[in-house]
């Protein structure tokens, strides 16, 4: 792609049909992470470490299906700028086996940063985005997606999406399309295409801001959701249980007491594991159920998971019974 270019050359992003295939669209930008030595204090410096990594809610969960390929095909539809920035994320992507003729590059924009300041525990006390550059992610370019979205047996959305553009994909998908909240600020952007039969994944201060009262529980939240016409939904509350909404009352599905290395990436490790079951044609709650396995793997960890673990793949039926045989054939060293 060069700057400038306003749509994507969609016919090679179909590929192989040969394993399912997986479109993310939305976020991929610069993150910025501090973490502070001891318990974090407002209103003053904190010592602390500081460090730089791709991030974005749609790049993180395809560079996680990725690391299950050969047995599923992603790719990544986003915005970049026609900066250094943007090309270290795109040359990335290439690297990690994502697809990305989706991607466009903006000769007029800069690439999307995120700012986000952990405390000494792990737990996330402070956050700044600048991702405007998502603004342009607009209709016509789902328009020049046309073909891919037609043929993926899964596609996920994540909130930096204008809700314009997250409308046309519900129209476009129907059933097939998944939805991440992001934020409590961007929350209400994908209320209607979970409403119109999408499957939402949403945390609890999240599903507040949308219904704009407390809500003590995952299940309280998923209770609110549906009385609003939401029927699908995968909805967190930290370490408490998670639960699921599939057209009935909420099942709370239990969280697994574990340390806490990294908080970071938590949730899109839960969304990766959850479409990749689903897409191996798990039901939904035994989807989640992955999908908090692998969120369990990126909490014990520090920084981003780098792949899916292969408990994971196996129990999402994408491997055999023996994975091991499985990550002899296709292991590669962690980036």
């Amino acid at each position: 792609m060069t700057s400038g270019v306003d749509s994507p050359e969609g016919a090679g992003i179909l590929g192989g049909r040969g394993a399912p295939m997986l479109l993310a669209v939305g976020g991929c930008h610069r993150d910025l992470i501090g973490r502070t030595d001891q318990p974090f204090e407002p209103g003053t410096s904190c010592p602390g470490r500081l460090a730089e990594r791709a991030g974005g809610v749609a790049r993180n969960v395809a560079v996680l299906l990725a690391s299950a390929a050969p047995v599923v095909a992603i790719h990544l539809a986003t915005r970049l700028g026609a900066d250094a920035a943007g090309d270290a994320l795109l040359a990335d992507l290439a690297a990690r086996g994502v697809g990305t003729d989706g991607v466009v590059r903006d000769g007029t924009a800069a690439t999307g940063t995120y700012v986000a300041l952990h405390g000494s525990d792990g737990e996330l006390v402070a956050a700044l985005s600048d991702l405007r550059i998502y603004d342009r992610l607009s209709p016509d370019q789902m328009a020049a997606l046309a073909a891919p979205l037609a043929a993926a047996d899964v596609v996920f959305a994540d909130a930096n999406l204008p809700a314009a553009t997250l409308a046309v994909l519900s129209e476009s998908v129907g059933a097939r399309l998944a939805v991440d909240a992001v934020s409590r600020a961007k929350a209400g952007r994908v209320l209607a295409p979970a409403q119109a039969g999408a499957l939402l994944f949403i945390n609890r201060a999240s599903a507040e801001a949308i219904a704009g009262r407390a809500l003590p529980s995952a299940d309280a939240a998923a209770r609110s959701l549906r009385t609003i016409g939401v029927r699908r939904a995968v909805v967190t509350a930290g370490a408490g249980p998670v639960a699921v909404l599939d057209g009935g009352d909420p099942r709370l599905l239990p969280v697994p007491a574990m340390p806490v290395a990294d908080v970071t990436g938590a949730g899109d490790a839960l969304i990766a594991g959850t479409l990749l079951a689903l897409a191996f044609g798990r039901s939904l709650v035994e989807a989640a159920e992955i999908g908090i396995l692998a969120a369990g793997a990126a909490l014990s960890c520090t920084g981003a998971l780098a792949r899916l673990p292969a408990a994971v793949l196996h129990r999402a039926g994408a491997i055999p019974t023996n994975p091991g045989a499985f990550c002899d054939q296709v292991a590669r060293p962690d980036r």
